[in-house]
Parts: structure tokens; sequence; C-alpha cells
């Protein structure tokens, strides 16, 4: 999940150069997709940052011009230094069909794939204001801002906000799946500031060994 990070921010790059309006339901998906880390939200944020839809099959050449437009993410973010990953496929509950298993490959060898390090500099880029617009940061900052200790945020408490105290500042997103369980934040505790981005595997259902390294 966290690749919404990165789809939240190409979705504001396209809001910030007048190629995606804003309406209340993009708003809505938005803040699910980031606040709850709802996959349905997801969906609908990837489909129309990328002008896709879900759907039965598709030939090869109406595949490709598909699966080209999902690039779309991929492109963006070449031009702006960050490289080696691949954000191009929705987040499921249950999995794709159709057209959507058709973009994972033959071997599931499209399926989306993060580093640690992409994940920390897109934060940074977020929190510094250095990527899309000050005016864009600003608004993906409201979104990724948590209350560490809040009782209902699960990417809070189950993840590094519960380590935090009264008046310390979190900017998150978490991440977790049947193999891994991961962390990307921002945390402000007075003038000392830290980002940092932990990649955990095979201790999903463990947020104790998340937060140890927290």
């Amino acid at each position: 999940s966290v690749v919404k990070l990165f789809y939240m921010a190409y979705a504001h790059q396209l809001i910030a150069e007048d190629r995606l309006k804003t309406s209340e339901e993009l708003d809505r998906a938005m803040s699910d997709m980031i606040r709850d880390s709802n996959n349905d939200a997801t969906g609908l944020i990837l489909d129309t940052i990328t002008n896709t839809t879900g759907g039965p099959e598709l030939g090869k050449a109406a595949l490709k011009t598909w699966m080209e437009k999902r690039q779309s993410v991929n492109r963006w973010l070449a031009t702006v230094g960050i490289t080696g990953v691949n954000c191009c496929q929705k987040t499921w509950n249950e999995g794709p069909y159709g057209r959507e298993r058709q973009g994972y490959g033959p071997n599931f060898e499209l399926r989306n794939s993060l580093t640690a390090d992409a994940c920390a500099t897109m934060l940074l880029k977020i929190i510094t204001d250095t990527i899309v617009t000050p005016q864009m940061c600003e608004k993906m900052r409201t979104l990724l801002k948590r209350d560490p200790k809040s009782q209902t945020d699960t990417q809070a408490l189950n993840f590094t906000g519960s380590l935090l105290a009264v008046g310390d500042q979190l900017f998150s997103k978490a991440g977790w799946t049947s193999t891994v369980r991961h962390d990307v934040a921002n945390i402000k505790r007075g003038d000392r500031e830290i980002i940092f981005a932990i990649f955990t595997k095979h201790r999903p259902s463990d947020p104790k060994f998340l937060q140890f390294l927290s």
C-alpha cells in the first residue's frame, strides 16, 4: 500500500498542470486511499490518473495501448529522479481479473515494486515542497498527517505512531499484506525531524517487530 504515496503525488501533479479536475468524489477517493488505505478508492485513483479502466480481457493491440497508459506514473517518476520502481497496478483485496490480470504479465513479473529509498525520497520531496508545487505539497501533507495517539487510525496505532509522545507530529503511509509490513514516516519532535522507510518481510502480523525497528 505504500505505492499509494506515488499515485497521490502523480494525481497532484496532474491537478497542478490542469490536466485533472478536482471534484468531491475525487477528493473522497484520495482521502480514503491515503488515510484509510482503501483499495477500492485506489482503483478509482489509478484509473483516473492513467485514463484506464478494468474490465474483460483485451486483444494484443488494445492491451499494449492500455499497458502504455498504465505506465504514466513510472514515466513521470523518472522525470523527478525516482527510478528502479514499478508503480502501475491497483492494490487488491482479492486479486486482479480480466485485463488487470493480463497487465501483470504471465508470471506476475510486472507487479508493483518499490524500494525503501524511493519511498523515503518521495516523502522527503513532499515534506520539503520540492515536488509538484508547495501548494500541492501542503495538500498532500494534510492527507498524510496522523494523530500519533489515535486509537482508530490503524496506520498510526499498529505502526510507528504508537511509539510517539504527545506533541510529536507524524506524516506517514503504511503498507501491509500477507507477507510484508512497511512504514514510510516523517516524525517531528520539537526542532528535531527524521524521515525513514522501513520494509519488513515474513512477519506481517507482528507490529512489534516493525515498531522495534522504528
